[in-house]
C-alpha cells in the first residue's frame, strides 16, 4: 500500500519554518498546511472553535471560508488528537487538487509526534537559525537574558538534531541564513530532493502561494514582510554585552556552523 508523502519542517521557533512552508506551497505538488499539528492535538483554545475559524488563511480567506480549514474547523474540538485527526488535515489538503504529491507541516516541534506517523512517508527539513540572530530574536520576543537565550538555542537544536538522527528518516539540512541569502540555489536543491519543479514565485510566496496557513509566524500574511524571502539582520547592529555574546556564541560555534552552514552555499562566489 502506497502511503501518502508528508513533509516535516522541524526547527527552533523563529528559524523560518513558516516562510519556508510558503515558498514551497508555490509548487503545484506541494499544498503546506502551517503548523496544523497545533490544531489537531486540541491544546490552545485560541487555535479552535470560532476562535480558529476567525483567523486569516494565507489564502485570503478567513479560516472560516476557506476550501481547506472551513470543514476542518468543526472537527477540531479540545478532544482531538493528532492521531485521530491530522489524517483528516492531509485528506483535506489533497482533496484541493488531483496534483497534490506532498502535505507539507510547518511545526516546529513536529517531531515530538512521530509515533502519530506511521501511516505516512515522512521526510524532513531541518531548519537551524544562526545562533547570533536566534538569540537576538529570543531576548527581544522573551526577554531572556545572553545566558538562558544560548542555552535554550543549544538545547533546542541539539534533541531536534538528535531525534532526527535516531529516526532514521530521510532529512534535508538547511540553515536560515542559507535560505534567506541565497533563497534561489536553496530551493532549488530542495525542489531537486523533492523531485518536484522549482518555480520563480517561490521567491516572492505573498500571494503566489498555495498553502494554506493560520498558524505560524503572522508575518506570512504581511505584505510588505512576506513580499520576499530577506535575511533579518538587524541582531548586527546590537552593542548589547558584546563580550559575553562572543564569549557565549563560541561555546555554540561547532554545531553552528554544522547545522547552519553544512551546504557550503554562503562560501560560494556569485
Amino acid at each position: 500500500m502506497t502511503r501518502n508523502k508528508l513533509i516535516l519542517v522541524v526547527g527552533a521557533a523563529h528559524s523560518g519554518t513558516t516562510i519556508l512552508d510558503a515558498a514551497l506551497g508555490v509548487s503545484p505538488h506541494v499544498v503546506g498546511v502551517g503548523e496544523a499539528l497545533r490544531l489537531t492535538e486540541g491544546g490552545n483554545p485560541g487555535h479552535l472553535g470560532e476562535a480558529g475559524a476567525a483567523r486569516v488563511c494565507t489564502c485570503g480567506a478567513r479560516a472560516g471560508d476557506c476550501p481547506l480549514w472551513s470543514a476542518l474547523i468543526p472537527h477540531l474540538t479540545s478532544g482531538v488528537t493528532v492521531a485521530t485527526h491530522f489524517p483528516l488535515v492531509d485528506a483535506a489538503a489533497r482533496g484541493l487538487s488531483s496534483d497534490v504529491q506532498y502535505v507539507l507541516d510547518s511545526s516546529p516541534n513536529a517531531l515530538d509526534y512521530l509515533d502519530a506517523f506511521g501511516a505516512f512517508d515522512v521526510r524532513v527539513l531541518h531548519v537551524t537559525r544562526d545562533v547570533r540572530s536566534w538569540v537576538a530574536s529570543r531576548r527581544r520576543r522573551k526577554g531572556d537574558n545572553l545566558v538562558s537565550a544560548h542555552l535554550a538555542w543549544l538545547r533546542t537544536v541539539t534533541r531536534i538534531d538528535a531525534t532526527l538522527t535516531s529516526s532514521g528518516l530521510p532529512q534535508f539540512r538547511l540553515g536560515y541564513e542559507e535560505l534567506a541569502l541565497r533563497p534561489r540555489e536553496v530551493l532549488g536543491m530542495i525542489c531537486d530532493w523533492l523531485d518536484v519543479r522549482f518555480g520563480e514565485g517561490m521567491l516572492t510566496p505573498f500571494g503566489n502561494t498555495g498553502s494554506h496557513i493560520i498558524t505560524g509566524n503572522s508575518s506570512i500574511r504581511n505584505r510588505r514582510l512576506a513580499a520576499s524571502i530577506r535575511y533579518d539582520g538587524s541582531w548586527m547592529a546590537s552593542d548589547d554585552f558584546p563580550l559575553a555574546s562572543a564569549f557565549l556564541s563560541s561555546l555554540c560555534a561547532r554545531t553552528n556552523r554544522r547545522l547552519v552552514y553544512s551546504n557550503d552555499l554562503l562560501k560560494r562566489r556569485g
